[in-house]
Order: structure tokens, then C-alpha cells, then sequence
């Protein structure tokens, strides 16, 4: 009579989470067995991961198997036995050289069965699966840390929070760990902080299954210390390269006090680079209100990506903005700015138009700050006369005192009015100059500028930067609008006419003084 074995695995990795107990399957094993009238002489329990090498249980039972001890294996899956090429080739090298039989509930595979084929395909699809899961695990772990997420056990001071798999501070141990940076802050060397911790403080890390319920180690004191998690930093390798993402939830300390921590423990901890972000401050999430803020990732093909998020820092609001491609934001920019980019020959006959306007008023705007300066003066005069009137006893004090206020009010008000026409006089011509060029060169600045320039660039267009749904709105200054508004008709416009280098018009003809009249508001 055969002897079989039973084989029953189950790890506590998420490929397993919905697999039977090892108990349970050896208990379903076990009444196959008894129902086919096969005689079990062993049973192999395994709690690891078949993705891996190096099963102890599991090399036991196939070199029993090479030593013909063993004729069968009982096993609830063929996954049960092998997630990994190498040892699923083992398991079919023993099925064709050995003329091992595996027995599952659904059938039998052995060398005699046309079935093998679908053994081979059951190990692939096994292998497939584990290849498929390890890469939705690093996706899934990598966009949650791009919206600000930890991935893993939350560091000493912070709690996982179950329902939400967010990170939230532990209200026991939170402040006292914030009490540690503060000593070592203060001058205490870490030795002096951690006994302070442990033996003043009463410290005990959390009890998990394995581990904790303990003071914290000096390895685990500096590992804290040296973590960037504390300020708010996420650091993970992806593809070779280290990546920083903004946590999302609240940081313990600053970034300025981390560095100092890191001077005073005299490691050769590099301090990253200083990222200059252009749009990092200016845009608003339109859901919750938050400000947007930016990360970089950097691949091993060089290539650098930048993402903007959502901060999501009002807790009682469940924000679900999603984040968007520095890319994608900057071409609905570039929209904006294509919009409202007026022909560079209308430009030039705008301001040469400005010009004469201006130059034709100059004689009235003299003509009005005369007045104006005579006014004051006159208004002046009578102050001082005022003051002799007082003296020569002429009027009361009282009098004196509400006329000269009356006067003093009247010669300010005058005064404004004469600075305010001298500013216009000599700075409404240079601020429209401006506005017109622009109008006409912003996009291609934009375009080749620094992150810098770029953000002047935005900001010059209005106000109230708002995200919605990867969507940006604003608020558009209204002389951006009017562009924005008139910039395909005067495109329209420059297809009927002809003008010089100078901005005039080449030849006078009932279509060209059409537009002239349209251009001028007539």
C-alpha cells in the first residue's frame, strides 16, 4: 500500500489572507484520505511563504520524496506546495522521475494522468499570481505614499489607525517622545535622553505578538532620531532611487529642529536638496480648502517627475481630490496664457496709439496742474495769513483754530490730487507699455522660464487658484479677460490688414479703417 503525506501551508501574507487554516486543511485532507482508503504516515504543517526559497518543511518532505519514502502528497492546492518556478519544477520532476502522486479535492495528478498539463498550468498561474501581487503591493504602497500615507507599522509616538489606514499620534506616547527631541534640543546627549525616557518617564514601546512591552533600546533611540518621518518626511527607494513624499499627517517636530538633532548626534547624514517648486503656496484644493503642495521623483532613467496634492490636513473633512501631473497642470496654463496672447503688430500699433493719445493730452493735463498748483498756493497763503490774523489779534482763538484746520484739510486734499496727476502723467504710459508686451510674451516665457519666473508669470494672472478634479480655475484680472475675450478677433483682424515695422497701417482702405475704428473703440 502507498504511503502518503499530508501537506498543508498557509502564510500570513496577503496571498493567503482568504486561504483555509493549516488545520483545516489537514482536517478536509484527512477525510480524502479516508474516503479514497489512502494511508497517511505523515503530515508536514508550514506557516511560510511559497514565494520564496527555503521552506524547511517543505525540503523535508521532498527528500523523503527522492528517498522513496514517500509515494503521495495530500494537499488542499497545488499553490499549497509551490509559488516559485524552482520549486514547482521540483514537484514535476518528482511527479515524472519519481512517479509521485498528488492528490487535491478537486483531482488526482500523477505520470499515468493526461492531466499534467494542467498541473504545469496551475504552477504558472501560482507563479503568475505571486509575480502580479508583489507588483499591485509596490503600486498600491507607492500611490498611497504620493498621497501622503505610511505604509507599514507606524514609527514609535504614532498609532495605525484600522478603519482608515492612516497614521494618527499615539495620545500615550506622542508627547513624551516629543519630550525626548526637546531634551537633546536642550544640549542632553542621547544616552542622558533615553535614560531619561525610560527610567523617569516610565517608557514601554508598544506589545505587539512578538515583540514589545519594553524600554526603548539604544539602537531603536537613534533609529528614531535619524528617522525623517518625524518632521513630515516619507523616504522610500523605488527602482534604485530614494523618493521624499509630504506625510499626511502631523508631524512631531520641525524640519529645522530635525537638522539640528542631526548636528548634535555628529552623523554624516546628508540633508536633502532644496526643491524649488513653482507653484507650491498659490493653488488652493477647491474641496476642502487645503493648499496643494509637491514632490519629486526621480527615475533611474533620469527623467524627473513632479506630482501636486492635496494637503488633506482638515480632519473632519474626508477630502478626495486626487493629485495631478505637474505636466498636465502647466499645459492648462499655457491655455490660459494662449488665450490672451494678442499679435506682437497689434501691440506695437497699440502703444504707438497710447502714445499719441497721451501726447495729446499733455496739454490739458498742464493746463489742470496749473490750476491745481495755484489753488494750493493760494490755499497756502491764506494758512499763513490766518496765523497773522491770530497774532494781530484780529480773530479768536477758537476761530483760528477751525478755519486752519479747514485750510490744512483743503491744501491736502489738493496735494494728493497734484501727486496723484504727476504719477499718472508720468506712469500710465510705461504701466500700459507693460501690460501690452505682457500680453504678447508671456507664454513664451513661460515656456522657457525658470520655476521662478513661472510663478510670477501665474501670479500676474489673478487670484483664487483652485483645484478641482485635476481642473484649475482662478480669478483673471479683468484686463486678462478683455484679451482673452478680443485676442481671436484681433488675430481675425491682422488677416484684413497690413502693417509696418512701426505698428501703422500700410494701406488706408474702407476694411482697413473698419478695424482702425474697431481697434480705437469707436
Amino acid at each position: 500500500m502507498k504511503n502518503f503525506v499530508i501537506y498543508a501551508r498557509k502564510s500570513s501574507e496577503s496571498e493567503d489572507r482568504q486561504v483555509l487554516s493549516i488545520e483545516a486543511q489537514v482536517d478536509e485532507m484527512t477525510d480524502i484520505a479516508q474516503r479514497l482508503g489512502l494511508r497517511v504516515v505523515k503530515t508536514y504543517r508550514e506557516a511560510q511563504s511559497a514565494s520564496k526559497l527555503g521552506r524547511p518543511k517543505f525540503a523535508e518532505m521532498m527528500q523523503e520524496v527522492l528517498d522513496k519514502k514517500i509515494d503521495g502528497v495530500l494537499c488542499w492546492k497545488l499553490d499549497r506546495l509551490a509559488r516559485n518556478p524552482i520549486d514547482g519544477g521540483q514537484v514535476i520532476w518528482a511527479l515524472k522521475e519519481q512517479n509521485l502522486v498528488i492528490q487535491t479535492p478537486a483531482q488526482l495528478y500523477s505520470a499515468d494522468n493526461e492531466n499534467q498539463i494542467m498541473l504545469y498550468l496551475e504552477f504558472g498561474m501560482a507563479q503568475k499570481y505571486t509575480d502580479d501581487l508583489s507588483k499591485n503591493v509596490k503600486r498600491g504602497n507607492l500611490q498611497k505614499m504620493k498621497q501622503g500615507g505610511w505604509c507599514g507599522v507606524a514609527p514609535i509616538g504614532y498609532l495605525n489607525k484600522l478603519d482608515d489606514h492612516s497614521i494618527i499620534p499615539d495620545p500615550d506616547r506622542f508627547p513624551i517622545i516629543r519630550k525626548v527631541w526637546d531634551l537633546i534640543l536642550e544640549g542632553k546627549s542621547t544616552e542622558e535622553a533615553r535614560d531619561i525616557l525610560n527610567k523617569e518617564f516610565g517608557f514601554k514601546t508598544i506589545t505587539r505578538k512578538r515583540v514589545g512591552g519594553r524600554p526603548l533600546s539604544r539602537s531603536g533611540m537613534y533609529h528614531m532620531l535619524r528617522n525623517p518621518f518625524y518632521y513630515g518626511c516619507i523616504r522610500r527607494k523605488h527602482d534604485g532611487q530614494v523618493s521624499e513624499y509630504q506625510g499626511a499627517y502631523k508631524a512631531m517636530i520641525s524640519e529645522q529642529e530635525f537638522w539640528k538633532v542631526q548636528k548634535r548626534l555628529g552623523e554624516p547624514v546628508p540633508r536633502p536638496q532644496t526643491r524649488n517648486f513653482a507653484y507650491t503656496g498659490l493653488i488652493r484644493c477647491q474641496e476642502c480648502g487645503c493648499l496643494f503642495t509637491a514632490y519629486g521623483i526621480l527615475k533611474m532613467s533620469g527623467k524627473h517627475y513632479v506630482y501636486y496634492r492635496c494637503t488633506k490636513k482638515k480632519e473632519n473633512i474626508d477630502c478626495k481630490q486626487a493629485q495631478i501631473n505637474e505636466k498636465d497642470l502647466e499645459a492648462q496654463i499655457v491655455d490660459l496664457l494662449s488665450q490672451m496672447t494678442i499679435p506682437e503688430q497689434f501691440a506695437q500699433w497699440a502703444i504707438r496709439w497710447l502714445r499719441y493719445i497721451h501726447e495729446n493730452q499733455i496739454d490739458t493735463l498742464s493746463t489742470t496742474r496749473e490750476s491745481l498748483q495755484k489753488t494750493y498756493n493760494n490755499t497756502q497763503r491764506s494758512i499763513d495769513n490766518l496765523t497773522n490774523a491770530l497774532i494781530g489779534e484780529l480773530i479768536s482763538e477758537e476761530e483760528y483754530k477751525k478755519k486752519k484746520q479747514e485750510l490744512l484739510e483743503e491744501r491736502d486734499r489738493l496735494k494728493a490730487k497734484l501727486d496723484d496727476q504727476e504719477q499718472t502723467s508720468d506712469h500710465w504710459i510705461d504701466q500700459m507699455e507693460k501690460t501690452f508686451l505682457f500680453a504678447q510674451e508671456a507664454k513664451a516665457r513661460f515656456d522657457s522660464g525658470s520655476p521662478d519666473v513661472k510663478k510670477q508669470i501665474v501670479h500676474a494672472l489673478g487670484s483664487n487658484f483652485v483645484i478641482f478634479n485635476k481642473k484649475l480655475s482662478l480669478d483673471m484680472e479683468p484686463v486678462w479677460k478683455l484679451f482673452s475675450q478680443n485676442s481671436p478677433q484681433l488675430y481675425k483682424d491682422l488677416t484684413l490688414v497690413e502693417l509696418d515695422g512701426n505698428g501703422m497701417f500700410k494701406h488706408k482702405t474702407a476694411t482697413s479703417a473698419a478695424v482702425l475704428s474697431r481697434w480705437q473703440g469707436r
